[in-house]
């Protein structure tokens, strides 16, 4: 979201009291967005927008302006299993000092301290001893900012030619572990996945997966999610061309063909 609309969704939040849950795990995976396979963009070491949850600490006087409480209208999730191994199920909330206080009273952590005990004590040492931070810096985000240019290469060769979009392409900051695309009109894209997983052996994930189930104001059936966090360099050039392939025979009416590639 842009820093505007973060704003307003706080404002949002503290004219209905509400309590805005940030799902931030990828707020430590963000690269400078220079198509660059040969040279590692620059990391960074903040996220270049401040979080919703900072938004709140500080517009209009913060969680402590006149006739707040103090507790806050926003709180930040962060996962270790996004930026040390996905097995580890250990995360952290971050707040004002008032949420943060009460969050040892829940009844998960007040009986025990949370469901994983082991990692979070190997993985406090690994912060402790700045492991973590050197990883994040020096070697997940320029392996994924790689990872994200070669991607980004594919789909430019493969299936922009047959009319898909990237989505936010001029953004010049980007990160994670996806990379999202809009397909050509009258394509859908759970019919596209399906195609891929039968008869590419390639896996996509289309954007219904995404949505909210009830509610009809927007829709992603025309999208797909594409990751590059998962396989081999090598073998995403070739997954992608696979996808083009489906895509290219689905359209295929009798009318106009596409060239496959």
């Amino acid at each position: 979201m842009s820093l505007p609309r973060r704003r307003s969704l706080v404002q949002c939040a503290r004219k209905f009291d509400a309590l805005i849950v940030a799902d931030d795990v990828y707020d430590h995976l963000q690269w400078r967005s220079e198509d660059n396979t040969h040279q590692p963009s620059p990391s960074l070491p903040t996220a270049h927008l401040p979080r919703v949850v900072d938004v709140d600490a500080s517009l209009e006087g913060g969680t402590h302006r006149l006739g707040a409480d103090g507790f806050g209208n926003a709180m930040s999730n962060g996962s270790f299993s996004k930026v040390l191994g996905p097995g580890l199920r250990v995360g952290w909330t971050e707040g004002t000092p008032k949420f943060a206080s009460a969050m040892p009273n829940v009844g998960s952590t007040y009986s025990g301290g949370g469901p994983s005990q082991l990692s979070a004590t190997i993985i406090s040492d690994l912060l402790d001893s700045g492991f973590v931070q050197r990883h994040i810096l020096e070697t997940l985000q320029p392996a994924y900012a790689r990872r994200h240019a070669l991607l980004l290469q594919a789909i430019r060769k493969y299936l922009l030619p047959l009319g898909c979009g990237l989505v936010q392409s001029d953004r010049t900051v980007v990160g994670g572990y996806f990379v999202w695309l809009s397909l050509p009109e009258g394509v859908v894209a759970e019919e596209l996945a399906q195609k891929c997983k039968e008869e590419e052996n390639v896996i996509i994930a289309p954007g219904h997966l995404f949505e909210i189930p009830g509610d009809k104001s927007i829709g992603f059936a025309n999208y797909a999610r594409f990751s590059f966090a998962w396989e081999e360099e090598e073998a995403m050039q070739e997954g992608v061309r696979r996808v083009a392939r489906a895509l290219g025979g689905m359209r295929q009416d009798g009318k106009s063909r596409v060239n496959c590639v």
